[in-house]
């Protein structure tokens, strides 16, 4: 598992932790979702897109801003679970972690987002269509 805090903790501040976690500021998603099943994050708009883009399933706690809106969106997709950010408990992480796993239908829709998302044009082409588009 790995886990990401951001700028503003040391990760040493959390104490020892088990083997099979790692806890880090930073790390680029493209190095790590290749190697991951789920992803568990606050619902940001990178953090949800890029997990869809690599057919991913994601557990959502969104906190504010965009994050709401996108947990909503992505539940009735049917590529997340949704949690209250005040009220989790490790047992429901768990708890929904194991279902999205576990659960064939989400693996699915979860494929098709990426496949969906791969056959959108590169920013290259975007790039062109702005550039035609402004010497119109």
């Amino acid at each position: 598992m790995v886990a990401t805090v951001g700028t503003g903790i040391d990760p040493a501040d959390l104490g020892p932790q088990p083997p099979h976690v790692r806890v880090e500021r930073f790390v680029p998603q493209d190095e790590v979702l290749p190697a991951v099943d789920l992803v568990v994050s606050h619902g940001g708009s990178g953090s949800l897109v890029a997990a869809l883009a690599h057919g991913l399933p994601s557990l959502l706690v969104p906190l504010g801003a965009d994050q709401p809106h996108n947990a909503r969106r992505a539940r009735e997709l049917g590529v997340a679970s949704v949690l209250d950010a005040v009220a989790v408990t490790a047992a429901e992480v768990a708890e929904q972690a194991g279902a999205l796993l576990a659960d064939p239908d989400v693996a699915r829709r979860c494929a098709a987002v990426a496949d969906e998302v791969r056959s959108l044009p590169d920013a290259a082409a975007a790039v062109a269509a702005l550039e035609a588009a402004a010497s119109v």
